[in-house]
């Protein structure tokens, strides 16, 4: 019995010591989740590809499709401050820094003409 014990909470030791650290959350959601969370993220100028929105942080990346939100960071702690600071977004841009919120800006190719 007591070797059981030892050597259950020595795997459990071993498991934690070598569990990584997974920095993906999902999150199922609905239509109208999905129309807020895309009106949200459009103000970061985000990529965007069909349905999917993918918007690139320093510390991470959101991708949010029809059914679904994603927040892949390199650890679950990381991942939860971007989840969790995402609603910034509705802030004005100055203020998105001290979240660790960024925002890119695309420039359309300008035409040079001669005359």
């Amino acid at each position: 019995m007591e070797d059981e014990s030892s050597s259950f909470s020595g795997s459990s030791w071993f498991n934690r010591l070598f569990k990584k650290d997974s920095g993906i959350l999902e999150q199922e959601i609905t239509e109208d989740a999905y129309n807020d969370l895309k009106r949200l993220l459009m103000r970061a100028n985000p990529e965007t590809r069909g349905d999917k929105v993918i918007l690139r942080l320093p510390k991470g990346e959101v991708v949010l499709s029809r059914t679904k939100l994603k927040v892949v960071a390199p650890n679950r702690r990381e991942a939860e401050k971007i989840l969790r600071n995402l609603h910034h977004y509705s802030l004005p841009p100055g203020l998105w820094p001290s979240y660790g919120l960024s925002y890119s800006i695309k420039r359309s190719a300008m035409k040079i003409r001669g005359g």
